[in-house]
């Protein structure tokens, strides 16, 4: 698979004081509101068809991965994509850079391959890679150029900057500028935060911690590509919450205020 043509970093798990409480407490009707505002503002971006991708894996053959074809020749399938989503996952805990660029890298590819065919592995190699860069210096431009250089390198020779660079301009095309996707984590929190005012914010973190964890998992899963991300995001809390009931009910109770439609089919399979 792909992901045996890339390279393995030595790893530091984060330790607790690593990361960051995202609740503290301090919800006001003022922030209270903002937060409604903004997320009632993803969930009508998703709906946007820009946004939106297909099954387009379905349009590569399947079968047999033959050991003897190099990576210019086989086509790409699900487990190219888990592979370059591990890949990522790890990239980024190496030089300590927010995991959601992950998903941010992830929903270009799946955008970009919705509406464009890739000729092999080594071309997807390439996009994910442009992707990743694209997706860091835009949501975290302090960490892109440091890691940025090294893309060429981590790729083992396959591709120089030029060809990232080239790579990247004809994503920003393909995606048309829409580089500030909703993803189910930042859905999720901004669902949470509706409930700052009413849940301590230890309970707050510890089930926006659960629900991330889902979240994550669910990138790198190709099944839940073409699934609007908040359906992955209500799921993930439902599951976080499952064992508290009055936090459960109070999510649901949220979710009618928002009046956004639930396609509680889609949640269920999610």
């Amino acid at each position: 698979v792909l992901g045996e043509s890339l390279p393995c970093l030595k790893l530091e798990a984060l330790h607790d004081g690593d990361r960051r409480s995202i609740f503290d407490g301090a919800g006001t009707h003022a922030s209270r509101n903002v937060q409604y505002d903004q997320l009632t503002t993803m969930l009508r971006q998703e709906e946007r068809d820009s946004y939106r991708c297909c099954d387009y894996l379905q349009n590569y053959p399947s079968g047999f991965d033959d050991d003897a074809l190099s990576q210019g020749e086989k086509s790409i399938n699900e487990a190219c994509r888990t592979s370059i989503a591990e890949w990522m996952y790890r990239v980024v805990d190496h030089f300590r850079v927010d995991r959601e660029v992950v998903a941010i890298a992830l929903s270009y590819i799946d955008r970009v391959l919705s509406a464009n065919h890739c000729a092999d592995r080594r071309t997807f190699k390439l996009i994910s890679s442009a992707s990743l860069h694209l997706a860091m210096k835009v949501h975290f431009p302090n960490k892109w150029k440091d890691i940025g250089k090294l893309i060429p390198d981590l790729s083992q020779g396959d591709f120089a900057i030029g060809d990232l660079v080239g790579m990247e301009m004809e994503i920003v095309k393909s995606l048309t500028w829409l580089l500030n996707p909703a993803t189910a984590r930042c859905i999720s929190v901004h669902m949470l935060s509706l409930l700052e005012m009413e849940i301590p914010a230890s309970v707050l973190n510890k089930v926006a911690s659960a629900a991330i964890f889902f979240v994550e998992l669910s990138v790198c899963d190709y099944s839940f590509a073409t699934m609007k991300k908040s359906a992955i995001a209500i799921a993930s809390l439902l599951n976080a919450t499952e064992r508290d009931i009055d936090v459960h009910l109070r999510i649901k109770k949220a979710l009618n205020e928002i009046g956004c439609r639930i396609d509680w089919y889609e949640i269920s399979f999610a």
